[in-house]
């Protein structure tokens, strides 16, 4: 899986779990979003099904990746494995109940729906198609429905032999205690920057573009990945830390207007404005670290409230929170005291 950047650990954790004979029925990949999370789920399906890794009898001795040349490999590697399945917000899977033929379906629905885990247990039930191990990955883990997860843990608390899950989150609170004690957390943190940075000049992205695109990313392969491909993401930069800057002492009525923008914006290009977030947090980490150098308290507790405000907007955009109402909340909890002291 050669899309993967970082997670060394994590990775041979889950090469050693699927050379297992009898391998976890459910684990849970918990951290934020752009981390490869995804990516990660992928290589667990490959590592269960590669054919050189199941070719020994006994196993590898040492923890090995998937081969990458297989087929098995080379169909959940571009996505079109019929046994590894992805369980996501929508209709894919759905089964209505016998006999009701008014079930609607539900393509932008924001929820995983229990005719959609009624689907999988059906699906489960019978042997897979192909693979040693059918996969079921369910992300957002979180946007399971109310119905929809007790009726996914019968399931977890018997599970079929031959199937596994791996389930995806960025808030795994939001997934039920009974739920998550069924799965085998492993939690997905940031990668260094200096793995990002390498990784990028592996692809050819020039030393320094690298090393500011490491440092733009925050830990996240994901984000540099956008910045690598959409250079224009990495060039606004300093126009967004501009904004930041005069944003944080703008009034309410402004600021409101800006939130306005931000939400009409989200819609046309998220990753525009997920690149302007970033810039918020680099921003207010910069004010917070001047703020504790100079020991003014009132400054510190205003960058912190302004930093949980960023990091509320992630967690409402995820919930499928309005955009807007997201944005309002976030700019408002935005002190501008900070800002003040500091160009006095």
């Amino acid at each position: 899986m050669s899309d993967l950047i970082g997670h060394g650990p994590i990775r041979r954790e889950l090469w050693t779990l699927a050379a297992r004979p009898d391998p976890p029925h459910a684990l849970l990949l918990a951290g934020p979003e752009g981390l490869g999370r995804t990516r990660l789920a992928r290589e667990y399906a490959a590592a269960l099904n590669c054919e050189a890794r199941s070719a020994s009898l006994f196993g590898p001795a040492e923890p090995t990746p998937p081969c990458g040349g297989c087929r098995p490999c080379r169909l959940i590697a571009a996505g079109t494995h019929p046994d590894v399945l992805l369980l996501e917000p929508g209709d894919a899977l759905c089964r209505p109940r016998a006999g009701e033929s008014s079930h609607e379906r539900h393509p932008n629905s924001r929820d995983i729906r229990i005719c959609q885990v009624r689907g999988v247990i059906d699906l489960v039930s019978r042997y897979p198609l192909e693979a040693r191990f059918r996969v079921i990955v369910v992300e957002p883990a979180e946007r399971l429905g109310r119905e929809a997860q007790p009726a996914l843990l019968k399931t977890l608390e018997e599970p079929p032999p031959h199937t596994v899950f791996v389930l995806v989150t960025a808030a795994p609170e939001a997934v039920s205690e009974t739920i998550r004690s069924r799965c085998r957390r492993i939690d997905v943190r940031p990668v260094p920057s200096a793995e990002l940075r390498a990784a990028l000049e592996a692809r050819g992205v020039p030393p320094d573009r690298a090393a500011a695109i490491a440092e733009a990313a925050r830990g996240r392969p994901a984000a540099a990945l956008a910045y690598a491909e959409r250079p224009d993401l990495l060039d606004d930069r300093e126009r967004l830390a501009q904004r930041c800057r005069t944003l944080a002492q703008a009034s309410d009525s402004a600021r409101l207007a800006h939130a306005g923008e931000l939400a009409e914006r989200y819609r046309r290009d998220r990753q525009l404005v997920e690149a302007e977030l970033d810039s918020w947090e680099t921003f207010w980490e910069g004010e917070l670290r001047a703020a504790a150098a100079a020991g003014d308290r009132r400054a510190v507790r205003e960058a912190l409230t302004a930093l949980r405000g960023v990091a509320q907007a992630r967690a409402d955009l995820l919930a499928n929170v309005q955009p807007r109402l997201a944005f309002d909340l976030m700019l408002l909890r935005c002190g501008r005291r900070t800002l003040a002291s500091n160009d006095a």
